[in-house]
């Protein structure tokens, strides 16, 4: 990548490793297990260990619907969030997580710099920042954004006279992996299928044959897995069956009137950016027929992004060689930085990096969160609190929380160590989530006819619900006096029912716990 700089202009590199570093300081906050994904996957992890492969097909987890048939489409994450668990531990989760999206972006920045120079490519790189953040939890679309850099590198290479074309297939081996990781699979096939058109267009033949072979071969590498054709069909079907309206799946344009945030603009300056440079680039060649990755991948990328708030990644991703490779091309060749940009961006990098540091960049930027690696402090302590002393089910519990305690609870299946419910919408039917979550959080007559259905005997609850029937419930169950509240964190509450199986816990717990609440 630095054929050009000798030992005396280090520049380059300075600047990469400064990018680098702002990254890995941007993803090294604290993990909130309450409402994170990962508790679920490292708990997926150990059940498909201990050989009860229920998990892969069943919905498992929820006494309301255990038998209900899903797809436990990344189930080879949590295979590997579970081993690492059990080496290394939270902080080593993190860790890894941090490796793989700094490689990520490392990939992407070398194929942007195939076209521009460090400096101008980490000055388009710095204000992508933002929107990769928009997805710093840890979860198995890790794998994704890794494997596409890979695929979208490796045919770069290849195409350029760079490698071997028999590297190529390769990429079907991967596919296999990248099938049984992650929902966002189809981008393999994708990636491939693009390339493959470029190639038929521009009659490339020796590209053309070997592509061809590869994209069939990958196509076919997306049924071997324990679904089959199934999970071929994943992507097509998995949301043909979501009751839950998550605020991922929701597109910039309805999401940014009801949650403000600064990565809406950010997406919107950077997509302008994006499409203006390739309309000039295309302007510029009068042609367009040397352009089709480009165009597909601006186009389709910049879609996903409008239409779902979970593609922000991705889409910046794939924003850094286009941009990069659109400035090149609009200036005829690589333009070489001259040395005052150089300095200057990487004078700015080192203030972010020392902003960071300093913690004011969350005033600057209030997505930001502090710095620290593995679990928050006392993140588990309302699942001591349960466990410790005994508690039992049923349990009713909102939606957020769900991933939490399939991670904390332990001898499944035992019926009253299960969920009501957890954060996957394809798992449970969808009118359990429009006909009974939603509406018996909302309606206190609703509430008390599940309550005698289920017999609750404990809430645990993510009172950070910010949805209107989680705060309605949260409100109303506080004054219920049928519910005793016995444990409080700054996330989790934990309300008994005032029985006499629960008497003791609350004559312990309940009186300074409700003026704590209070306060």
């Amino acid at each position: 990548m630095f054929k050009n700089f000798g030992v005396k202009n280090l520049l380059p590199i300075i600047t990469l490793a400064t990018l680098l570093i702002s990254y890995a300081l941007l993803l090294a906050h604290p993990i909130n297990l309450v409402t994170a994904d990962l508790g679920r996957h490292i708990k997926n992890g150990e059940i498909i260990w201990n050989e009860q492969f229920n998990v892969l097909k069943t919905n498992f987890y929820s006494y309301t619907h255990p038998n209900f048939p899903t797809t436990n489409h990344h189930w080879l994450s949590g295979l590997v969030f579970y081993g690492l668990w059990k080496l290394v531990g939270f902080k080593g989760i993190h860790i890894f997580f941090i490796l793989i999206s700094l490689a990520t972006l490392f990939i992407f920045f070398r194929i942007a710099t195939t076209k521009s120079s460090p400096a101008i490519v980490a000055l388009v790189a710095l204000p992508l920042l933002p929107i990769l953040l928009e997805r710093d939890e840890i979860r198995p679309e890790i794998f994704s954004y890794l494997l596409a850099s890979i695929f979208f590198w490796l045919i770069l290479k290849i195409k350029n006279g760079q490698a071997n074309p028999k590297y190529l297939f390769i990429l079907p081996v991967l596919q296999i992996v990248w099938t049984n990781l992650h929902i966002y699979f189809f981008l393999g096939p994708v990636i491939l299928g693009t390339f493959l058109i470029e190639a038929l267009i521009e009659k490339n033949s020796l590209l053309k044959k070997k592509l061809s072979l590869t994209f069939l071969l990958s196509i076919i590498a997306t049924a071997i897995t324990p679904f089959g054709i199934n999970s071929t069909l994943a992507p097509l079907t998995i949301f043909k069956n979501f009751g839950y309206r998550l605020a991922e799946n929701q597109s910039v344009w309805f999401i940014e009137k009801i949650l403000p945030n600064p990565n809406y603009l950010i997406f919107k300056i950077i997509f302008l950016v994006l499409i203006l440079s390739l309309i000039a680039r295309i302007w510029r060649l009068k042609s367009y027929k040397t352009l089709i990755t480009d165009i597909v991948f601006t186009l389709g990328f910049s879609i996903a992004g409008w239409f779902a708030i979970r593609n922000f990644a991705i889409f910046g991703l794939f924003a850094l060689p286009l941009i990069a490779s659109n400035l090149a091309n609009l200036f005829n060749s690589k333009p070489e930085a001259p040395r005052w940009l150089d300095r200057t961006v990487l004078a700015t990098l080192i203030l972010t990096v020392l902003i960071i540091l300093s913690g004011e960049f969350r005033t600057i930027y209030p997505k930001a969160q502090k710095l620290g690696l593995g679990l928050e402090n006392g993140n588990t302590t309302a699942l001591d609190f349960f466990k410790e002393n005994n508690l039992t089910g049923p349990i009713f519990n909102n939606y957020d929380i769900g991933g939490y305690l399939i991670f904390g609870f332990e001898n499944y299946p035992e019926q009253n160590r299960r969920v009501f419910t957890d954060n996957r919408p394809e798992a449970y039917p969808a009118e359990f989530f429009e006909k009974t979550l939603i509406p018996m959080q909302e309606d206190k007559e609703i509430w008390d006819e599940k309550n005698s259905l289920y017999k609750f005997n404990a809430i645990i609850f993510s009172y950070r619900d910010y949805t209107p029937w989680g705060q309605a419930f949260f409100a109303r169950i506080l004054n219920d006096p049928e519910w005793k509240t016995v444990f409080a964190d700054n996330r989790v509450i934990i309300l008994l029912k005032n029985n006499e199986l629960n008497k003791n816990i609350i004559a312990k717990y309940g009186q300074s716990l409700k003026i704590k609440v209070a306060n």
